[in-house]
């Protein structure tokens, strides 16, 4: 009887002892099934890269640290690393009329073949026609193309600086007036012009004789952050009711170029300029202590004229048209 145990305990030993060796090459079998992938269709093979564009210009892509193309290196890059404003005026190649006027400069090609030897000499020459005006083919020194409007940065001057700068001593010996920056023009009858580069570099310039001032000529005095939400200020421009039959052109005429006959900068740090800029378009008989069309419009006699009124009902005046001409809320001298 004892031997039939004895049996029965060497069979369950001997099963015990195959399960255990082959349970590990069971295990490295499953593991491999595992880690096996199934091989990948043609359709679902990886797709190349798109190649770069090197034919457009951001400057998100080109400011802080960056990497130089098809190298492991990389290079930290500021405004002046391509801006250089000590000599707006020349150029080896012919630039245009709209360039010199705002004194708009296109970086040399030194700013470029630092970063981009092959872009720059290799066939295609894909970032010719940043810079370049390539309609009449690519000369030995083709003319340069219109500055590109701003389009990828903010340019913020606030309030407060709009009241410093009004009485500031110019190099000339000169002080800033109003009409020094704001200018009237014919083409936009309502808006003034802005202050741009020309106004600001008479004394924002490394070569400016104002050395106080010409310490402040890094782009980003003024340029202060990437948006690509950027509206001219002409184009908030606008009436809060009916469009307005309202010139600059025509009433800094009859203040003798004084803006302050209408106009009030209450000045603040990081408020937005213009808005700070006050000026009351209706003013009832209570208010008259401000400034406001019905200042002047009220039929009596102001600056040397006499002025019709804008109050209904009053002599010579009475009739809303004759300043709201228009029914979509811009400010502009006719209703055409």
């Amino acid at each position: 009887m004892w031997r039939d145990r004895i049996k029965i305990a060497l069979v369950l030993c001997g099963c015990a002892l195959c399960l255990a060796l082959s349970n590990p090459f069971a295990a490295r079998g499953q593991q491999k099934n595992k880690a096996a992938a199934p091989a990948a269709s043609p359709n679902q093979a990886a797709q190349p890269a798109a190649p770069k564009d090197y034919e457009h210009f951001t400057h998100q892509s080109h400011l802080g640290t960056v990497n130089v193309p098809g190298t492991n290196h990389a290079r930290i890059l500021k405004c002046d690393s391509c801006h250089d404003q000590r000599d707006l005026q020349k150029s080896i190649v012919e630039t245009t009329t709209r360039n010199k006027q705002l004194l708009l400069k296109f970086p040399g090609h030194k700013a470029c073949v630092e970063c981009h030897i092959p872009q720059f000499t290799g066939q295609p020459m894909q970032t010719c026609t940043i810079c370049h005006n390539t309609r009449q083919g690519l000369t030995a020194r083709p003319p340069q193309r219109d500055f590109p409007a701003r389009y990828d940065f903010n340019a913020f001057f606030d309030a407060k600086q709009h009241e410093l700068h009004v009485g500031y001593n110019l190099p000339n010996g000169q002080k800033t007036a109003c009409n020094f920056c704001h200018k009237a023009d014919a083409a936009k009858p309502a808006p003034l012009t802005i202050a741009g580069h020309p106004e600001c570099f008479v004394c924002h310039a490394p070569n400016s004789a104002d050395q106080k001032a010409s310490q402040k000529s890094d782009c980003k005095v003024c340029h202060t952050e990437q948006t690509t939400n950027i509206q001219l200020y002409a184009a908030k421009y606008i009436s809060r009711a009916y469009g307005a039959r309202f010139t600059h052109q025509q009433h800094v005429g009859y203040t003798n170029g004084s803006c302050s006959e209408c106009h009030t900068i209450n000045a603040g740090y990081n408020q937005t300029a213009p808005i700070s800029l006050k000026v009351k378009e209706h003013l009832t008989p209570n208010e008259r202590s401000g400034r406001g069309c019905f200042s002047c419009h009220d039929g009596g006699v102001h600056l040397g004229r006499k002025v019709f009124s804008g109050e209904p009902g009053s002599e010579g005046g009475g009739s809303c048209s004759r300043c709201h001409t228009r029914d979509d809320f811009k400010v502009l001298p006719s209703s055409g």
